[in-house]
C-alpha cells in the first residue's frame, strides 16, 4: 500500500519544517547527504539527522547520497515512480531537485503534491547565525527538534575533579559547525545501563589544535560515578560567558565559582 512522502534536507528539523509532516500521519520521508551546493559546515552528523527524522515519522527514510548519484529530474522521477510510488508527496516552497533544479511545479506533472508555502520566520541559515552569535535561547526557538552537542565520554585530563567539578568531556567533530569558546548553561541527557536520564549542566566549550571542539560537561548538583564511553548529549540553552585564563590553580577555582554563581542563578528561577 503506498503512502504519503516527505522530501527535504532537513539538516535541523524547524518548526517551519513540522508543518510539512503535520500534513501526513506516519509519511515516508527522503532526504539527501552530500549536497553539492551546501558547502557551510553542518550543525549534525547525517546519522544524527536520521535520528532526528524517526522522531517525525515510524515509516521508512530513504537516503540519495548526491555525491554518488545526483540524477537530473526525470531520472529522479523515475526513481520514484520504481521503487518508492508515493500516494502523494509533500514538499516545502522552495524545494528543488535534480542536476537540472526543477521545483515543485515539474513535479506536480507526475505526482499528486502537496506545497507548503515557506515560513520566512524560519530558517536553517538563520538558525545557524543565531547559534553563532551567542543567541542561543531564540535559535533553540525556532527548533522543533532542539540542537544539541553528543558523543562519547573521554578521559580528560581530571583538571575539574580536582577542584571538585567533574566534567565528562566529548569531543565535536572539525566536519561540524563549531559553536563560539565558552560556558554554557543546558540539559544533559546521559545514557548509563541502557537508561537515560536528564539534568541540568553546564559545558565549557574549547577549540583544540585538531580543529576539533573540546566540550566539558558538568552535571549541576550531583557525583555520579565515573561513566566513560557512555553516550552523552548537552542541549545549550544559554551562552554565559566567554572562557577567561586563569593564572594560577587558584584563579582557576575562583573563575569556575563565578561562573557556577552565575549559573545557580538561572536554575533558581
Amino acid at each position: 500500500m503506498s503512502k504519503d512522502l516527505i522530501i527535504g534536507n532537513f539538516e535541523v528539523i524547524h518548526k517551519g519544517h513540522k508543518i510539512l509532516f503535520n500534513k501526513s500521519i506516519d509519511p515516508m520521508v527522503l532526504t539527501f547527504k552530500n549536497i553539492p551546493r551546501k558547502s557551510s559546515p553542518l550543525l549534525f552528523s547525517f546519522e544524527q539527522k536520521i535520528d532526528n527524522i524517526k522522531k517525525l515519522t515510524h515509516n521508512k527514510i530513504y537516503t540519495f547520497d548526491l555525491g554518488r548519484q545526483n540524477k537530473t529530474a526525470n531520472e529522479f522521477i523515475d526513481y520514484l515512480n520504481k521503487f518508492i510510488k508515493p500516494k502523494k508527496i509533500i514538499v516545502g516552497s522552495d524545494f528543488k531537485f535534480g542536476s537540472d533544479f526543477k521545483d515543485a511545479e515539474f513535479l506536480k506533472r507526475y505526482f499528486n503534491v502537496t506545497v507548503i508555502n515557506k515560513n520566512n520566520k524560519y530558517s536553517t541559515t538563520l538558525i545557524k547565525q543565531k547559534l553563532l552569535n551567542t543567541n542561543i535561547a531564540s535559535a533553540q526557538n525556532d527548533l522543533f527538534i532542539k540542537f544539541r552537542l553528543e558523543g562519547t565520554v573521554t578521559k580528560g585530563k581530571q583538571l575539574g575533579r580536582k577542584l571538585g567539578y567533574r566534567t565528562a568531556n566529548i569531543y565535536r567533530d572539525k566536519q561540524l559547525m563549531h559553536l563560539p569558546e565558552g560556558v554554557y548553561y543546558g540539559e544533559c541527557s546521559l545514557k548509563i545501563n541502557n537508561k537515560i536520564k536528564h539534568y541540568k549542566a553546564s559545558a565549557t566549550i574549547r577549540n583544540q589544535s585538531n580543529k576539533k571542539q573540546l566540550i566539558e560537561i558538568h552535571i549541576l548538583n550531583l557525583s555520579l560515578p565515573d561513566f566513560y564511553g557512555s553516550h552523552i548529549s548537552f542541549t545549550p540553552i544559554k551562552y554565559i560567558n566567554k572562557i577567561q585564563r586563569a593564572k594560577s590553580l587558584n584563579d582557576l577555582k575562583k573563575i569556575i565559582e563565578n561562573n557556577f554563581t552565575k549559573i545557580k542563578k538561572l536554575t533558581n528561577k
